[in-house]
């Protein structure tokens, strides 16, 4: 015969049981999630790293390079009234509507991931753009405006028109062209 007294440990030995299984299996996820957050930490951290050595940094120079090339050049020639100066000039002004989002290969894994964690990632993408629109109206004070929005985006093809039409100028000048 069964005591209260039996029913009462049974039961908290019960009790206790589900509550085991119920920590049990929370740290298990706990565990799992924080595997996984490593897991995308390190693999993200790779990846950029990659892309920062193999693109975004040697992009980036050039395109700072072919800036303050073009910059110095347009200073050079302000006092000059002739076609030169105003090659340079163009040129200057196209180069600083350029960014590195415009020249920059497309990483369709970027994409991807950015695709699924829109939802997430909805403020920061208004605010970037809110940024670059900035940019934008910067440029246009500053360069003389010479992009509109219906002629879109510069391309990577556009960066080395500009590349070509850089080092065309500086032979006209006489000035050595770095090799590369």
């Amino acid at each position: 015969m069964d005591s209260d007294w039996d029913e009462e440990v049974t039961s908290d030995l019960h009790a206790g049981d589900a509550e085991w299984t119920k920590m049990s299996s929370e740290f298990i996820n706990t565990g799992y999630r924080e595997g996984i957050t490593a897991g995308k930490e390190a693999a993200l951290q790779e990846g950029f790293d990659a892309g920062f050595a193999q693109v975004g940094a040697p992009m980036g120079h050039e395109l700072g390079l072919l800036r303050g090339i073009a910059s110095v050049l347009t200073a050079f020639l302000s006092s000059a009234s002739d076609p030169d100066r105003e090659e340079a000039r163009s040129i200057s002004s196209a180069l600083s509507n350029i960014r590195f989002s415009d020249i920059a290969p497309r990483d369709p894994e970027a994409e991807e991931h950015a695709r699924e964690d829109l939802e997430d990632g909805v403020e920061e993408i208004e605010e970037k753009r809110k940024i670059e629109d900035l940019e934008d109206m910067l440029n246009r004070l500053s360069a003389g405006g010479s992009i509109t929005v219906d002629e879109g985006r510069p391309t990577l093809e556009d960066l080395q028109q500009l590349k070509e039409r850089l080092k065309n100028l500086m032979e006209r000048l006489g000035l050595e062209v770095e090799r590369s």
